[in-house]
């Protein structure tokens, strides 16, 4: 096997990028908490699931949502417990995907990732579809 022009790390940056793109466009650009439109700054794809706790879950985007700087900061990280029930409501099925893809123990190689990183574009648009197909590949393996 060739040697990969970047180490994991540099990989795994460049695909959160992407995926928060992905999210974004998912989103329309809109605070999923407030309904407010945002750009630029106050855009902040936030994941629902921490990545400290939950690794595997840091490159799906159906484990991020747009929320304004402001919601982000001082409500998402600041009222944990109300955070999770009102994103529970509102996207029942994604809830559910999370709780069970959190239960599974895969990784996606830094192969793998090379490889997403390869054959995605860089706006995002098409990541989220190329990662679902990736996750459904290492996941029945």
């Amino acid at each position: 096997m060739p040697k990969l022009p970047h180490n994991r790390r540099w990989y795994t940056k460049k695909l959160v990028e992407k995926a928060k793109r992905c999210v974004k466009i998912r989103d329309n650009y809109t605070c999923q908490y407030t309904g407010q439109e945002v750009s630029a700054h106050n855009c902040h794809a936030s994941h629902v699931l921490n990545v400290g706790t939950h690794k595997n879950m840091e490159l799906d985007p159906t484990n991020m949502k747009v929320l304004s700087s402001y919601s982000h900061l001082h409500w998402w990280h600041k009222d944990v417990l109300h955070a999770t029930e009102w994103f529970k409501a509102k996207f029942p099925e994604r809830y559910d995907y999370l709780m069970r893809m959190s239960k599974l123990n895969f990784k996606i190689t830094t192969v793998q990732m090379a490889e997403l990183h390869a054959d995605t574009k860089t706006d995002g648009s098409d990541y989220g579809e190329k990662y679902y197909k990736l996750i459904q590949e290492i996941i029945k393996c």
